[in-house]
């Protein structure tokens, strides 16, 4: 069990569960490309919808400004008063006259060089009802790329910082929970050890066990084998337990001299040697040793035995009591 824990620490693992945080991080990058193009188009569209409407307005003011008659000397100028505060920043801005073929525009700012027909919004009027122009406007083509990249960058923020933010959490969770995994495999391990620690002690309680009852089978066949009587007293003299030989040598049943005088079973003239010899066995410490006779379970017949006394001793306590053992003379 050891060597597997061993073994289970010190091989590399990778931390369970981290497909999740990867899934966290693919979905917020794809949800971020998908969203930041939507958002871009919409900038665009909005900008372009912007720019149409702006178009739309130099022409209405055109057409609204215009003078019933207009000297042609004056048109560049007049031109150039008419759009110098209104025209936006952002817009380049060309009127040519479609009456005669000529490259040269009425007026013209921020549009020099070539201009891109994809960009380019061309509307033809007739000012005044008499002439026949031609307004082109060119927006600045980073204002209508700006808006979509604003739109872009702040979508790809917001994603990622979101994302990052999940997949760091989803990457804590999964630590926490390697953490605990090992935890876990620890207990495991620690338990199964006591588990086998618990069956050794079950196996080793259940040999004691056996060879305790085999000890004590072996004490009573010994005893019963060598005829002789065994006895337990309280520190008083009086009977505890007693063996079955007893009925066989007095005639009397153990359960009958249960809490009874040990005394009272021995003969009148043997009564003081045996007090003597628990005495000697309770102050030495040793066993004692006295010839006597038990009184049978008829008044006139006694059986002599050899009587051994051992006192116990209790070392909180003192004196808690005697065994004796009584074996008949032959």
């Amino acid at each position: 069990m050891d060597s597997s824990l061993l073994r289970l620490t010190r091989r590399p693992r990778l931390w369970p569960g981290l497909w999740i945080p990867a899934t966290i991080l693919l979905a917020g990058l794809i949800a971020t490309v998908l969203m930041a193009s939507v958002e871009s188009k919409k900038a665009r569209d909005l900008a372009e919808a912007r720019y149409h409407y702006q178009h739309q307005t130099l022409v209405n003011l055109l057409l609204a400004r215009t003078p019933a008659q207009m000297p042609p000397a004056n048109t560049t100028e007049w031109l150039q008063a008419l759009f110098s505060e209104v025209l936006p920043p952002s817009l380049g801005l060309r009127i040519d006259t479609l009456e005669r073929h000529s490259k040269q525009p009425l007026f013209q700012v921020r549009t020099n060089g070539h201009i891109d027909p994809t960009r380019a919004l061309r509307t033809e009027i007739s000012p005044g009802g008499t002439l026949n122009w031609m307004l082109t406007t060119v927006p600045d083509p980073a204002i209508l790329d700006r808006k979509a990249t604003q739109a872009k960058a702040m979508v790809w923020t917001g994603g990622l910082i979101i994302s990052g933010f999940a997949t760091l959490l989803a990457v804590l969770l999964c630590r926490r929970l390697h953490r605990q995994s090992i935890v876990l495999a620890t207990l495991a391990g620690k338990e199964s050890s006591a588990r086998a620690q618990v069956t050794n002690l079950q196996v080793e309680k259940a040999v004691l066990r056996q060879a305790l009852n085999d000890s004590e089978e072996r004490s009573r066949d010994l005893v019963a084998l060598s005829g002789a009587i065994t006895c337990e007293l309280d520190k008083d003299g009086c009977i505890g337990y007693i063996s079955a030989q007893v009925a066989n040598l007095i005639g009397r049943a153990p359960s009958d001299l249960s809490g009874q005088a040990f005394l009272e079973l021995i003969g009148t003239e043997y009564r003081e040697n045996y007090l003597r010899a628990l005495d000697s066995a309770r102050t030495d410490g040793t066993m004692a040793r006295i010839d006597l006779s038990l009184k049978h379970d008829h008044e006139d017949r006694t059986t002599p035995v050899i009587l051994r006394i051992l006192a116990r001793q209790d070392p909180l306590h003192g004196l808690i009591g005697y065994r004796l053992s009584a074996l008949p003379l032959s």
